[in-house]
């Protein structure tokens, strides 16, 4: 009987680490997944600014929407004048648990994750120094 248990402790063992590199493959498909949805919500923001205000104010999270709101003028209005880049292709997305950080050319856009997606905590950012102590400056953002 302790030779059974021993054996099928054994198997299991060998099991999870047969199992290893199918769980490793599997987690990075969701990383680049994750990746992919955090970049087409950042460009489909860029995209709605010109196009349909109303619906890029819809992919803003609620303190950045709120933000926008706060001069008292509608965020359909108040988000084209802000003086956004205009849209370009991004040419990296990076991931940190809940946030996501989308490079263009010209701008940096960031991101959260939410029940229903993701939303822009900030956009029009870029780097005011060289320290990456200094934060970014960015022309839309939340409190």
């Amino acid at each position: 009987m302790v030779r059974r248990g021993r054996r099928t402790s054994a198997r299991t063992s060998s099991g999870l680490v047969a199992g290893l590199p199918l769980l490793l493959v599997l987690a990075g498909c969701g990383a680049q997944v994750e990746r992919e949805e955090a970049g087409a919500a950042a460009d489909a923001f860029a995209v709605d600014v010109e196009a349909d205000p109303g619906a890029a104010c819809a992919r803003l999270a609620p303190r950045t929407l709120k933000a926008v709101e706060d001069d008292g003028m509608p965020c359909s209005q108040a988000l084209p004048a802000a003086g956004l880049p205009t849209p370009a292709e991004h040419t990296a997305v990076t991931i940190a648990g809940h946030s996501a950080q989308v490079r263009y050319p010209d701008e940096t856009v960031f991101l959260a994750r939410f029940d229903d997606g993701w939303k822009v905590t900030a956009a029009g950012c870029s780097r005011t120094s060289s320290d990456p102590a200094v934060p970014y400056d960015c022309a839309v953002e939340g409190s």
